[in-house]
């Protein structure tokens, strides 16, 4: 495998780290409801709060921009950014469109179907890299 190969290659790690990302943002929208009777309420308060949403958004964008470009130049399939693009809108909607009072369930719902959206273009498009520029063995 040529250097230019293995460098182009290199997204999939990126696409991992998506993916756990993605996993881990998932686990946070399920899981924090029953944590936060556990937590004191400073903790639960930052954790469920309107800047750590819209934080937790900016990364999502620049792993997104991490792993998509590379691994959009390297299979040149559209269905992956198509759906980084329709996860990161349901995210930004979820962090930013929903109004305060207006439910938590219409945040959570567009939080979790971003964030598995996410979580599928990433795993996409690091088997399409792969298939691509299969790893050396050895």
């Amino acid at each position: 495998m040529s250097a230019l190969e293995r460098s182009l290659a290199v997204p999939s790690r990126w696409d991992g780290v998506g993916q756990l990302l993605s996993a881990l943002c998932v686990v946070h929208c399920v899981v924090l409801p029953a944590v936060l009777g556990l937590l004191p309420a400073a903790a639960a308060r930052w954790l469920s709060g309107e800047e750590t949403h819209q934080g937790l958004l900016a990364l999502a964008l620049m792993g997104a921009l991490a792993a998509f470009i590379p691994g959009w130049r390297v299979h040149r399939r559209l269905g992956v950014p198509v759906l980084a693009v329709s996860g990161l809108t349901m995210l930004a909607a979820g962090a930013f469109l929903v109004p305060e009072g207006v439910g938590e369930g219409w945040e959570m719902g567009l939080t979790l179907g971003g964030g598995l959206l996410m979580a599928v273009a990433h795993g996409r498009n690091r088997a399409l890299c792969r298939e691509c520029c299969p790893p050396e063995v050895g």
